[in-house]
């Protein structure tokens, strides 16, 4: 028997066309899948009148994508306008590197001095070979009109008297040491007269400055002129000789991670000598001033210290 479409032959069989006629029956299964027959093995479907082909849905998509970018550009067309127009009046609190930020104002301020200053000593060498009996009359530098820029210890001592008397009053009279700690270790140190003790930079032991700015791992002092541990040798009259950084004075940064300050706090007495003297661990203090305030300093928590 013969199997070959045979559940198609029997289905046709049940059809009134082909019931009697057997031939005509074969020559339609013969025909019905080879290539030049009358019936084909794919099927072609053809889209109604509401439906959208492929490419009319894309066309549809992008002209929706475009309106929304024109929208989104015509938006921030007219913020750019408004900020502008108010960039006089307040600086923009959305754009956290705006120019008009005081904190970065100030960073900018700090590299250039810092830039300035490595100019002018540059500058000074070369006058030190071209001119050097020039530098050697000279007393103070600060009088050339090259250094005439470089920021001067004179004019931060108020700030530092004014500390003085803010940092009095915090303490008071307490001699509790447990209470006189927790009140530095949260107090702000900017005006504040530190003398590095210990440190990894050796140029950075002995020199005494104003705080100015303070970050979570800087301190950023301005130091006098020819002003430091190598006055009190010159003292002995042993003749020291003063570097051109030293001379200048200026601006300095100095780094809180393996460094040890000291610095003096006086009393409600007006007299001098009645000052208590504490020593500042720079490794503890590399948190920001703003988190310093509520943080809880711990005594199992310090980390080992070099003495």
């Amino acid at each position: 028997m013969d199997r070959k479409n045979a559940i198609e032959r029997l289905l046709l069989t049940r059809c009134s066309k082909y019931q009697n006629d057997h031939g005509q029956l074969l020559e339609l299964l013969e025909n019905r899948y080879s290539l030049t027959g009358s019936q084909k093995n794919y099927l072609v479907l053809q889209s109604t009148d509401g439906g959208l082909t492929k490419q009319e849905i894309e066309n549809k998509v992008h002209k929706k994508k475009k309106k929304q970018k024109s929208k989104t550009i015509s938006i921030i067309h007219s913020i750019s306008e408004s900020s502008a127009g108010n960039a006089d009046a307040q600086p923009n609190s959305t754009n956290k590197y705006h120019p008009l930020k005081t904190r970065n104002e100030f960073k900018q301020f700090i590299k250039s001095n810092l830039k300035y200053q490595d100019t002018v000593t540059k500058r000074l060498k070369k006058l030190q070979k071209t001119k050097p009996q020039l530098l050697k009359t000279t007393e103070d530098l600060a009088d050339l009109q090259l250094c005439s820029k470089v920021l001067k210890f004179e004019d931060f001592i108020q700030i530092n008297e004014l500390w003085n008397k803010y940092i009095s009053e915090l303490i008071g009279t307490s001699n509790n040491i447990q209470t006189i700690t927790n009140k530095l270790s949260s107090c702000e140190f900017i005006g504040a007269l530190l003398t590095v003790t210990h440190s990894q930079c050796v140029d950075n032991i002995g020199m005494s400055g104003i705080v100015i700015w303070e970050s979570q791992f800087n301190y950023v002092i301005v130091v006098p002129r020819k002003n430091n541990w190598k006055t009190n040798i010159e003292s002995l009259q042993l003749p020291q000789n003063y570097s051109l950084s030293e001379r200048i004075g200026g601006m300095r940064l100095i780094a809180k991670k393996n460094t040890r300050f000291e610095f003096s706090v006086p009393t409600s007495d007006s007299d001098d000598e009645n000052v208590r003297d504490f020593e500042l661990i720079g490794d503890r203090m590399t948190v920001r001033s703003v988190d310093r305030a509520n943080k809880k300093f711990k005594s199992h928590a310090v980390r080992d210290i070099e003495l």
